[in-house]
């Protein structure tokens, strides 16, 4: 069983109506869903594979304008603040006080629920005209108890297919089977539907690990993603991430200096990550060699920041490569799907 959740409001009027009975309605909504949930075909449950928070919330906003390029609509910007709040930074109660982020506040409370855990009485929805959300917003959640193995996903797969690998959808892409459930999930609810290819500009998601046992599994993961439309222009994310200090075995790297190895010998290299934006994340990383990727955002770069700037580190064997000068690449992703510059390195390898 997937649960999930959905609340959508035009401010200055509520109402409740049932689930479906969304699209083209300027009302509140507050409607619940318990679906069955059938992972697609592609599903790979593997143990081990790390839950990465930063990770799968870039794959949720990834999805979702994915799957609304496909169906012919803009895609959303990713709003800073609203990513923040939907994930896991606290904010204020109109009354005083405080409460968590929302993907952190279902998972501390083990459960779904729009009531904000430290504001009585109130929803997210509630409380984004003070922060100059004044228009239509809404928001969605998510609990998911699926593996953080990767999986295809395609783009395009009508609701109802009952998994995400449909043979009539579009392009596909690479992501973790707990994210690629949690999204068919919203696409399959009429309610959820309606949000995700709502008349929107703008969204932030959060995720976060379930702490215990709650009233659908063990574990798990709680998804938020708060919609906007309209709001205060600088809370977009427009600048890309950057690649800082990078070393090979220990040794900082100079601009123009080589990276020497001996032939078929492991080479580590760690590279300072950082956002460039205040409320920004890196969720991800890739390192290529002579253009083949070693690292990337579903393998060993799977990361989870926190704020600011964060240092990861791979392994690269040379095996196979043969002695001479290759070339290494590295960028990161943040949140909003910027890909920084790329930091080359040459290899030089001694036989």
């Amino acid at each position: 069983m997937v649960p999930s959740d959905v609340m959508e409001t035009m401010h200055g009027r509520r109402d409740r109506i049932g689930v479906g009975a969304l699209a083209g309605l300027l009302v509140a909504v507050v409607a619940a869903l318990l679906a069955l949930s059938a992972p697609g075909a592609g599903t790979a449950v593997a143990a081990g594979t790390p839950f990465a928070r930063d990770a799968a919330r870039a794959e949720v906003h990834r999805l979702i304008n994915g799957e609304r390029v496909a169906a012919g609509l803009k895609p959303l910007a990713v709003d800073l603040l609203l990513a923040s709040r939907a994930h896991d930074a606290d904010f204020a109660c109109p009354a005083g006080g405080s409460t968590p982020g929302r993907a952190r506040d279902q998972a501390l409370h083990n459960g779904l629920t729009h009531a904000l855990s430290g504001c009585p009485g109130r929803s997210i929805v509630d409380v984004m005209p003070a922060w100059g959300y004044r228009a239509w917003t809404g928001e969605i959640l998510a609990y998911d108890y699926e593996s953080s193995a990767p999986v295809t996903y395609q783009y395009g797969c009508p609701p109802g297919t009952g998994g995400f690998d449909c043979a009539s959808g579009g392009a596909t892409t690479l992501v973790s089977a707990t994210v690629a459930t949690t999204v068919r999930q919203w696409i399959d609810s009429p309610a959820h539907n309606a949000i995700l290819f709502g008349d929107y500009d703008r969204f932030g998601c959060g995720a976060w690990s379930g702490t215990g046992s709650t009233a659908y599994g063990d574990g798990g993961s709680f998804y938020a993603c708060v919609f906007s439309k309209g709001g205060p222009s600088a809370r977009a994310d427009t600048r890309r991430p950057t690649v800082g200090t990078v070393t090979v075995d220990g040794s900082p790297l100079a601009a123009a200096a080589n990276a020497n190895a001996r032939e078929g010998a492991s080479v580590r290299l760690t590279a300072r990550l950082a956002d460039l934006d205040v409320l920004g994340r890196v969720a991800a990383w890739r390192v290529s060699v002579d253009g083949r990727i070693v690292v990337d955002e579903m393998g060993g770069g799977r990361v989870d920041t926190g704020r600011g700037s964060i240092e990861v580190s791979a392994t690269v064997d040379t095996t196979g490569l043969a002695t001479g000068a290759h070339t290494i690449v590295i960028t990161s992703e943040d949140l909003a799907g910027h890909w920084s510059a790329p930091r080359t390195i040459a290899l030089v390898l001694a036989p």
